[in-house]
């Protein structure tokens, strides 16, 4: 590139290409790598943010800064030239604030990105213009030089232009690969940074004036080439920095993605397993149930043909046992009557036990609510407990802590609850042991209830027994030689009809001291007794 001036004679300048192709890659390496430190920037938050982008701004201004003094050190302008040390330094502050103006703008988030690059071009574009006219000023030779007023308008319309668009590019978020991004971002820059300068250089004239003195505070050219040479450096040492942090904030989102994506595959198969073994379940229970429906519709509908045949062999083993129809001859046969008869009893009982059960599992009993006289329910539970507890010899008695009460509830069930209550006391208790009811009228939080206790002094059982207790043919093995073997059904069939009624069966039992099951009822069934009758009690 050449440029002339003429005075009284002409001076002919030309440039260094090789030194000028070194400043263009200077400067595309400089943008790319400000660019790049910019994007690291937009990562982090507010601090750290402006932290790379201080250093993105160094970067911008170190590489204008030496693209044009590397472009100075390959002007050839045929005289021996320096530069002031005042003004050079001058020209750097300005590039790097002006790079620190223009990339704070792009940083902001209070304006639209396209807001955001025009302001950034405008700062960092006409910085950089006063960046380059301030380093020409700088020059110190024997002639004198004169910019061209269109040059200079032109030169800085090329940078400002030219910056803008690179911050345009570099702003945009159109899913574009980032090195792409930022590399069309430095070509713009880099085109407008070598654009000003060239630019300017075309409209120079020099005028050649050998009074000038140019040995007082001027830098020489092999300085300026060490500084220029150190500031390239640096710039190289800041790309660097950004290009392995850029590899480590890709292979850390690489890693990351992986990572999300093996767990993504595990969640997916997991819900997938999930999915079919709650299909399977579901297919199981409603096979279950459907099994359990059949089970217990089979038993319910049972009940006549079992308890027919079985009242018939009661019924004639008491007619056998009372002799109506003459004598039986040997007393033993009268003995092996009764034995079929109580034999006989005790299944049946079972039976209905297994049959109740099998109601309630289908949903198929129905109380037949009526008004129930608590005392006369449980002086009805004792009486018909009497002889086996005279067998067992254990004494039963009862009371009512208010007389008159009475309930709205199935009476047949609720004997049924008292009577299965009973006997397994009466089995549980040693002979000279002795069982008690007691019925008192207790607050709740809808109102006033009622419980029914009943204790006796048997060998009891542990606390974690209990559950089992309650458990559906739950045997507790306790040592105690027994004549008369439950399946397990009381219990949990008095607890089952408790809950129908609403009401609930708790057990309170230690070894050694007997136990207690209390049966709550709650307040809507609880008739209280009239003032008169409360009167009578008295």
């Amino acid at each position: 590139m050449n440029s002339a001036a003429h005075f009284d004679s002409t001076v002919h300048s030309h440039h260094d290409l090789y030194l000028v192709g070194l400043a263009a890659l200077i400067c595309l390496f400089a943008c790319y790598t400000a660019f790049s430190l910019l994007g690291n920037a937009r990562e982090f938050s507010y601090t750290r943010r402006y932290l790379w982008g201080a250093a993105a701004a160094i970067v911008a201004g170190c590489g204008a800064w030496a693209t044009h003094f590397v472009g100075m050190l390959a002007w050839r302008p045929g005289f021996q030239i320096g530069y002031d040390v005042g003004l050079t330094v001058w020209s750097f502050v300005l590039a790097i604030a002006g790079s620190s103006a223009g990339l704070s703008a792009m940083l902001s988030g209070r304006r639209s990105e396209r807001t955001r690059a025009a302001w950034a071009g405008v700062l960092a574009g006409g910085t950089i213009t006063a960046m380059h006219y301030t380093g020409m000023a700088a020059v110190r030779m024997p002639a004198a030089i004169d910019h061209s007023g269109i040059a200079v308008a032109a030169s800085a319309v090329i940078v400002i232009g030219m910056s803008t668009l690179a911050f345009r590019i570099a702003g945009r978020t159109d899913g574009s690969a980032d090195y792409l991004r930022r590399l069309a971002a430095a070509v713009a820059l880099a085109a407008g940074i070598c654009g000003l300068h060239f630019t300017g250089m075309a409209g120079l004239s020099v005028i050649h004036d050998q009074s000038l003195d140019v040995s007082r505070h001027v830098l020489a050219p092999t300085s300026l080439a060490i500084a220029v040479a150190a500031v390239t450096v640096m710039i190289v040492a800041f790309g660097l920095t950004g290009s392995i942090l850029d590899q480590h904030l890709a292979s850390r989102a690489a890693r990351e993605s992986n990572r999300l994506r093996r767990y993504i595959t595990e969640l997916e198969a997991t819900q997938r397993e999930l999915k079919a073994t709650t299909t399977e379940l579901t297919m199981a229970l409603e096979a279950a149930a459907a099994a359990s429906q059949t089970k217990s519709q089979f038993l319910a509908t049972m009940s006549h043909e079992l308890r027919t045949p079985l009242n018939a062999i009661i019924g004639f083993a008491d007619l056998m046992v009372t002799e109506i129809h003459g004598p039986l001859g040997d007393e033993q046969y009268r003995d092996y009557a009764r034995l079929v008869s109580d034999s006989g009893s005790h299944l049946l009982s079972l039976i209905n036990d297994v049959l109740d059960l099998a109601r309630l599992d289908a949903s198929q009993l129905n109380l037949i609510e009526d008004v129930i006289e608590v005392d006369r329910l449980l002086h009805d539970a004792v009486r018909l407990i009497g002889p086996q507890a005279g067998k067992a010899e254990v004494s039963v008695s009862w009371r009512s802590e208010q007389p008159g009460i009475r309930l709205r509830a199935d009476t047949r069930r609720m004997r049924q609850v008292m009577l299965n209550l009973l006997s397994n006391a009466v089995k549980f208790t040693p002979h000279g042991g002795s069982i008690d009811i007691d019925a008192r009228m207790t607050k709740q939080p809808c109102g006033i209830g009622l419980e029914i206790t009943v204790s006796d002094t048997g060998i009891g059982m542990a606390p974690d027994e209990i559950p089992l207790a309650l458990e559906r043919f739950g045997q507790i093995d306790n040592g105690l030689d027994r004549r008369f073997e439950g399946t397990g059904l009381g219990l949990p069939l008095a607890k089952l009809l408790m809950e129908v009624h609403g009401g609930k069966l708790e057990i309170a039992s230690l070894p050694g001291n007997g136990t207690s099951v209390i049966l709550s009822i709650p307040s809507d069934r609880v008739i209280e007794p009239a003032p008169d009758m409360l009167a009578v009690g008295r």
